[in-house]
C-alpha cells in the first residue's frame, strides 16, 4: 500500500518589476519630449506659444497612462506573490504534516529473538566474518538439542522478557498478538504459558493474528494507548501452524509499548512508520520515502532479506542513485541476510525485524530495512532510543 503523500514541486517564482527599465523608458520619453521642444523651438520659434500646449497636453496625458499602466503591473505584481506565498506558505505546511506523518514510531522497551546456534547475531551486528548457509534450513534446538514445542517456545519467549513484563504490568493490559497461526489453541497455549511465568489472565486483553505484513497493523502499533501493550510472538518452528519447512527457523517476541508509560532510564528499539510498495513502482515511492522520512538518511546499515542477490544490488543502486540526486551525503554498510540466515521466507521479516533491533542497538544507530514479502518491498527505518538520544 503506498503511502497517501505526494512529491510537492516548487511552485514557479514571479517574475519581478524591472523598475531599472521603467525609470529608463520614463527617462527616454522625457529627454525626447525635450529634444522635440527644444527642435521646434529653433525650427519655428512663432509657433512656441501654440507647440507649448500641445506639447504639455501630451506629456500630461503620456504621464496619466504612464502612471496608470505601471499601478496595473504593481498590482498584478503584488496580487501573484501574495498567491505564490499562500502556497509556497500551504505547500510547507502540507510537507510538515506529511513528514510528521511518515516519522510516526512505536516502541519496543524489550525483545528477544531465537536462531539457530550456528548463526551469532553478535558477529552479524559488528560485521565480523560469519560463515555462509545460502539456501540451507537451518534448525532450531533447545538446551537439550530437541526440537521445541510451541508450549516450550512461547514459555522461553515470555520467560525472556519476564522482568520487563512485571514492570509493565503494574499499569498495563497486554494484547497478544501471533504472526503464525489463527486458532484458540494457540492462545491457549500461551495462557497456560503465562499462568507458568507467574502472571495471572485479568492483565490479558484481546488476541490477535497477523497473517500478513501490512502498513495498517503497523499504523496501530504507533497509536497503541498509553494503558496498553502488545506482545508479538513469531516463530518459524516443526510444531506451528504455516510452518515453511524449506527454510530457517527461528522465534522471537517484541513488546510494543507507549513511550509515556516506560521507565525515565529505560532504552530500547523504535521503528518509524513502515512503508510497503509495488515492486514495479519501487523507485517513485523510495524517492517519497526520502523525502518525508528523512531519518532514513541516519542509517548506518541496509539489511536486505528474502531477495535475490540481483535484486539487492538493484534496490541498492536505487538508494545510492536517488540520495546522490537529492545531494545527499549516505554512506551506509549492506547486509544480504539470504547469505547469513540461510533460506529466508515472507515470514522471516520478523526474524529480521528483531535482529534490527538488535543491530541497532548494539551499534547504536539506525538500520534499514528493505524486505521482500509477496509481491512488495517492505522498507523499514528501526534505530535505538533512550531518554538523552532520540532517532
Amino acid at each position: 500500500m503506498s503511502w497517501p503523500v505526494q512529491i510537492i514541486p516548487p511552485g514557479d517564482k514571479i517574475p519581478s518589476i524591472k523598475w531599472k527599465r521603467w525609470f529608463y523608458f520614463f527617462i527616454c520619453f522625457l529627454m525626447v519630449m525635450i529634444v522635440a521642444w527644444g527642435s521646434v523651438k529653433i525650427i519655428a520659434p512663432a509657433e512656441e506659444h501654440n507647440f507649448s500646449k500641445t506639447f504639455t497636453m501630451l506629456f500630461f496625458i503620456w504621464l496619466f497612462v504612464y502612471s496608470v499602466i505601471l499601478s496595473i503591473r504593481t498590482y498584478y505584481y503584488g496580487v501573484c506573490l501574495s498567491a505564490y506565498e499562500a502556497r509556497e506558505q500551504e505547500a510547507m505546511l502540507t510537507r510538515q504534516g506529511w513528514t510528521e506523518w511518515a516519522s510516526r514510531k512505536f516502541y519496543v522497551p524489550a525483545y528477544k529473538l531465537f536462531l539457530p546456534s550456528v548463526i551469532s547475531q553478535s558477529d552479524i551486528a559488528t560485521s565480523h566474518f560469519v560463515e555462509i548457509y545460502s539456501e540451507q534450513q537451518l534448525k532450531l534446538r533447545g538446551h537439550n538439542g530437541d526440537a521445541y514445542t510451541e508450549e516450550q517456545l512461547i514459555y522461553e519467549l515470555l520467560a525472556s522478557v519476564r522482568a520487563q513484563l512485571i514492570n509493565l504490568k503494574k499499569t498495563c493490559v497486554f494484547d497478544v498478538i501471533f504472526t503464525y497461526g489463527s486458532g484458540y489453541a494457540t492462545f491457549s497455549t500461551f495462557k497456560e504459558c503465562w499462568t507458568a511465568i507467574g502472571f495471572s489472565d485479568d492483565c490479558l486483553g484481546n488476541c490477535f493474528y497477523w497473517n500478513d505484513i501490512l502498513e495498517p497493523e503497523f499504523d496501530s502499533l504507533s497509536n497503541i494507548e498509553a494503558g496498553r501493550v502488545s506482545i508479538i510472538i513469531s516463530a518459524n518452528i516443526e510444531s506451528i501452524e504455516r510452518y515453511c519447512s524449506d527454510s530457517t527457523e527461528f522465534a522471537s517476541i517484541l513488546l510494543v509499548a507507549h513511550r509515556e508509560i516506560l521507565a525515565k532510564n529505560e532504552s530500547g528499539g523504535v521503528a518509524l512508520r513502515t512503508m510497503a510498495c509495488d515492486k514495479d513502482s519501487m523507485k517513485q515511492e523510495v524517492i517519497q520515502m526520502m523525502t518525508y522520512q528523512p531519518d532514513v538518511f541516519k542509517s548506518s546499515k541496509v539489511l536486505f532479506s528474502n531477495m535475490s542477490v540481483n535484486d539487492a544490488l538493484d534496490v541498492s543502486e536505487v538508494l545510492r542513485t536517488l540520495s546522490l540526486s537529492m545531494d545527499i551525503k549516505w554512506e551506509y554498510e549492506t547486509q544480504h541476510l539470504n547469505l547469513i540466515l540461510g533460506k529466508l521466507s515472507d515470514t522471516h521479516f520478523w526474524l529480521v525485524f528483531a535482529l534490527a533491533l538488535f543491530i541497532s542497538e548494539t551499534n547504536n544507530e539506525p538500520v534499514l530495512i528493505v524486505a521482500s514479502v509477496g509481491d512488495d518491498y517492505v522498507f523499514n527505518v528501526i534505530g535505538p532510543f533512550d531518554n538523552s538520544r532520540e532517532l
